[in-house]
């Protein structure tokens, strides 16, 4: 077979996820292509080559491969600047506008390998330095713009799912955009077409589960799944699955999440997608353990963390730990479970895209723990004795009946109000500062969203530890708080969702969230709609004869995640 056909078949072959066989047909070409001093065909082999090895996370070879372009492009460049030495110009059969072809195309081939080893390995800025080079705006050669087109975009999903990798997702906003704008603008059939679609559609619906918008992904992987399975493409219709057993659990829908993965895993497990395994895991886990099997969860949970250990992803590592933490919790084993957390923030201080939300989260799931062990004094009934088996464990776990037996006044009540006191340290501040940069969001989507997704998981446990202590002073300064803002609803979402089930699956925010504390921290603004103030209240006063209300927990949250939970202007007094 002629060594044009045998390019286009390597190209089949890697639409298809068989990178093995790609690469090998790939690299038994190159011999021939040398003896034919075809720069063009090697070139083509270097670019697939490249991509082969973008996908399957071997950056030195992606790296390689943009480089030995770049290298043989200059020789090119320099025949047509007049630099190159006579012997060099004189092997060149192409005429110049052959030359400017050839260059056009392969350093756009180079670019988007640059581009995509930048966001693979975190660069997102040089990311997105290659990505505006890339777009070059040069249409000299017609027959390139749908290469052009086909290179964008694909690097513009390579950018977008990276950022989210990252917990960026704010960022990835604009590049979704444009990935979705050629989606509907798409009319060709051709198997490039068609397997950028459906990369284009996983991605995206990814994005929107991780968003919290589960309704908007819905339609993009349905139209992925049904391309990938008439193309006969089994990975990418596993993973199509995998994210509409995502979407499920995030609706509740224990069933389906576990038929939608034991589908999927296979596949992906085959074609050694190690991300994707890993959060195979995650989910079989998260399923097992709203069975009440809590050996085979940490089982689950364990293999996922050893698959993200071996990537290096120290964002998903934390999350990971967390998550494993409540195995330690329902099982009482409280220096277990602190362990883990301290684990978890050595993940964040490790990772230079940590931000100050995941401080908050991991501080108020640490809450969780002095609250769980405060429980445990009270003689919880569900709460598991360290020295039980997995079997005695698990059935502790499911008998449970959430009663409690501890007398009020007893030595292990006295013990357990000082575990919800420090509990109430840790979740009250977080929550507070989580809420405060709500209304300084002006998109009222993005408003909507981080106060459905971000904000009332964390509020709910607030208000459920103060209350859990006792503490009516400080039930009643939560809620003078949050009625001065409006935002009691007797309108609740019921989804039955247990605190543990989300811990590794919590909804990404659509604002920037740096950008966000520096409005929440600035004065007052107005943005024209039916919201009078976005930024932070003043301080409120609900009895004269007090100070404002939370000023303690306000200003933990200010030391610790740099959140100004209310204005520098004159108190509201909230009794008038």
């Amino acid at each position: 077979m002629a060594v044009p056909d045998e390019l286009e078949r390597a190209r089949r072959l890697s639409f298809a996820s068989d990178e093995t066989t790609a690469k090998e047909l790939l690299l038994s070409l190159m011999p021939e292509i040398e003896a034919a001093d075809r720069d063009d065909w090697m070139m083509e082999v270097l670019a697939q080559l490249g991509e082969l090895y973008l996908v399957r996370t071997a950056y030195d070879g992606v790296r390689e491969g943009a480089r030995r372009i770049r290298e043989c492009l200059s020789v090119y460049s320099s025949i047509l600047a007049g630099t190159a030495t006579p012997d060099v110009a004189a092997k060149s059969t192409m005429t110049p506008r052959e030359m400017r072809h050839l260059i056009r195309r392969y350093g756009r081939r180079a670019g988007f390998l640059e581009t995509g080893l930048a966001a693979a390995v975190g660069d997102h800025e040089g990311a997105a330095i290659a990505l505006r080079a890339l777009d070059d705006g040069d249409d000299e050669f017609a027959d390139l713009a749908e290469e052009h087109s086909y290179l964008l975009t694909y690097a513009r999903v390579v950018c977008a799912v990276a950022l989210c990798e990252d917990d960026l997702h704010v960022r990835s906003v604009p590049l979704w955009g444009k990935v979705i704008e050629h989606a509907h603008a798409s009319t060709g059939g051709s198997e490039a077409e068609d397997s950028l679609r459906v990369l284009s559609c996983i991605g995206y619906a990814r994005f929107c589960i991780e968003t919290g918008r589960l309704e908007q992904a819905e339609p993009w992987l349905r139209r992925a799944e049904a391309r990938a399975e008439a193309r006969g493409w089994e990975l990418a219709t596993a993973r199509a699955r995998l994210e509409r057993g995502a979407a499920s659990w995030q609706a509740g829908d224990r069933v389906t999440t576990e038929r939608l993965m034991y589908e999927a895993y296979p596949v992906i497990a085959r074609y050694a997608r190690a991300n994707d395994v890993s959060r195979c895991w995650l989910f079989f886990g998260l399923t097992r353990m709203s069975a009440g099997g809590l050996k085979v969860a940490d089982e689950c949970w364990e293999n996922a963390e050893r698959h993200w250990r071996e990537l290096g992803k120290p964002l998903h590592i934390h999350r990971i730990l967390l998550q494993r933490s409540w195995i330690a919790i329902f099982r009482g084993r409280w220096a277990e479970a602190v362990d883990m957390v301290a684990q978890a923030r050595a993940c964040l201080d490790s990772s230079p895209r940590s931000s100050w939300l995941a401080y908050a989260r991991l501080d108020d799931h640490l809450g969780n723990v002095w609250r769980a062990e405060a429980i445990a004094e009270l003689g919880f009934d569900g709460t598991g004795d360290p020295s039980d088996d997995w079997e005695a464990a698990e059935a502790r776990y499911r008998a449970g009946a959430g009663v409690t037996r501890a007398p009020e006044g007893s030595a292990r009540y006295g013990a357990a109000m000082e575990k919800l006191r420090r509990a109430a340290e840790l979740k009250v501040p977080a929550s507070l500062a989580v809420d405060s940069v709500r209304y300084s969001v002006s998109d009222a989507e993005a408003r909507a969203q981080w106060a459905s997704c971000v904000s009332a998981p964390l509020l709910a446990g607030a208000f459920a530890v103060a209350w859990e202590w006792g503490n009516a002073d400080l039930v009643s300064q939560l809620i003078e708080y949050h009625s001065a803002r409006g935002t009691f609803s007797a309108e609740t979402a019921a989804t039955g969702s247990a605190e543990w089930s989300s811990v590794a699956t919590a909804a990404a925010p659509i604002a920037d969230v740096d950008e966000l504390a520096l409005v929440a921290a600035g004065p007052p603004i107005t943005d024209g709609t039916g919201l009078t103030r976005l930024g932070p209240l003043p301080p409120l006063q609900m009895d004269p004869t007090t100070g404002p209300v939370l000023d303690h927990y306000r200003d933990l949250a200010l030391r610790r995640y740099g959140q100004c939970v209310t204005a520098a202007e004159a108190a509201w007094a909230t009794w008038h």
